[in-house]
């Protein structure tokens, strides 16, 4: 008997076979040695780490540590000597899924920092802060309010010079041109731009919060929809435009790859959500990780979930580096939109401060279509927010097809 194990523990261990499973150790460590090198990216993302716990939303409703990936394989008879290769050949692969952890982890934090990022700037509205106070900087430069014309402002101090300049082109047009109609159309442009934007400025504070909500109950609804896209079975009816943005991107950036990762489908429903509820639910922690180790063992041995053992663990670490790659390109993405958002609320104050002057220059004939541009630049920059919105959710919903599309691979 003794004689068989010993020939058959020499047949195993060969040189050529000794020589491949070193590189691998030593090219696991060199991998390991490399991303443990990162650790302070991971820390420093850590700072921007939400932890809060709210079931409210999808995005707090599990701790972010409960959302590592899992690996398990029966090491029971893994002391006897004709499995000690098999023992070093799991060894290696648990080094590998280490890697695709940590890899992972690395996209955890900084997909969460995104969503903590973003949810700060869409909580940033310059505009429904200082609409009072731009109403009345704009009543101000112009010397209009609610209560009549003042005796300073821009209004008051070029009307005189305003009917001369009138005056003088009505009287060349009309008179020497013999061009009545635009001498009439001078006229009435004076007349109209003169009533609607003293109108206008007389309650400039209440008509840009006005305008100021319109743009984000259209922003509002995009996310709404966008959310029913991305997270059919998510309740998005009531919630603030804070939560459907980052319960959008988490969907995007942790809860679909994870689902991916861990069942080869990011359709939660397919999975079957109780199943993936019992998982998620379970920390890693709790009980020394066993309560967590049973219900993955569950999962290979009745459910034949091959994502969470040795078979796909080279798999994993290909297609977590790229989710790696796709979630980094995201927030990128995200970061240069919000950043573009908020300057358009920086370029709506600058515009509203300027729009009394621009009033006064259309009030001259040849000079009538700059109210227009400048009143179209206004809705343009305020709409931006909304526009912003609909990109994103585009772009999210889009993420969520493809998503759909990769698990059949």
């Amino acid at each position: 008997m003794k004689p068989s194990i010993v020939n058959r523990i020499k047949s195993n261990w060969t040189l050529k076979r000794l020589g491949k499973v070193a590189m691998t150790v030593a090219f696991t460590l060199v991998i390991a040695i490399f991303l443990l090198a990162m650790l302070g990216t991971v820390v420093q993302a850590a700072g921007l780490v939400d932890d809060t716990v709210n079931v409210a939303n999808e995005y707090s409703r599990y701790p972010l540590e409960n959302y590592q990936l899992d690996f398990y394989v029966d090491n029971s008879w893994g002391w006897l000597p004709w499995n000690w290769s098999d023992g070093i050949g799991k060894q290696v692969m648990y080094g590998l899924y280490a890697i695709t952890n940590f890899i992972w982890t690395i996209s955890l934090y900084v997909s969460n920092a995104t969503g903590y990022l973003v949810q700060e700037a869409y909580s940033l509205d310059f505009i429904s802060a200082t609409a009072d106070s731009i109403g009345k900087n704009m009543q101000t430069l112009a010397g209009v309010s609610a209560n009549g014309f003042s005796t300073e402002g821009f209004y008051v101090g070029f009307l005189l010079l305003l009917i001369l300049v009138l005056g003088v082109y009505v009287a060349y047009t009309g008179l020497i041109k013999r061009e009545t109609t635009k001498a009439i159309h001078a006229i009435m442009n004076f007349v109209l731009v003169f009533i609607l934007s003293a109108s206008f400025i007389a309650y400039a504070p209440d008509y840009i919060k006005k305008i100021n909500d319109f743009s984000s109950d259209i922003s509002n609804a995009s996310l709404s929809l966008g959310t029913k896209i991305v997270m059919p079975h998510s309740d998005s009816q009531g919630k603030d435009s804070v939560d459907l943005i980052r319960d959008s991107l988490f969907s995007i950036q942790v809860q679909q790859p994870w689902l991916l990762l861990q069942y080869n489908s990011s359709d939660i429903e397919s999975i079957g959500i109780d199943r993936v509820e019992s998982l998620l639910s379970t920390s890693p922690d709790s009980n020394n990780g066993e309560d967590r180790e049973k219900i993955v063992a569950e999962e290979i041995e009745d459910r034949s979930n091959t994502n969470l053992t040795i078979t796909k663990t080279i798999n994993r670490l290909g297609t977590v580096f790229f989710l790696f790659v796709f979630n980094i390109g995201i927030s990128i993405f995200v970061f240069l939109l919000t950043g573009i958002m908020i300057f358009s609320q920086v370029l709506f104050i600058i515009y509203a401060m300027f729009l009394p002057v621009s009033f006064i220059l259309s009030m001259i004939p040849s000079f009538d279509g700059m109210s227009k541009r400048a009143i179209t630049k206004l809705f343009n920059t305020i709409l931006t927010r909304a526009g912003i919105t609909l990109i994103i959710t585009t772009a999210f919903s889009i993420s969520t097809m493809l998503y759909t599309l990769s698990a059949g691979y």
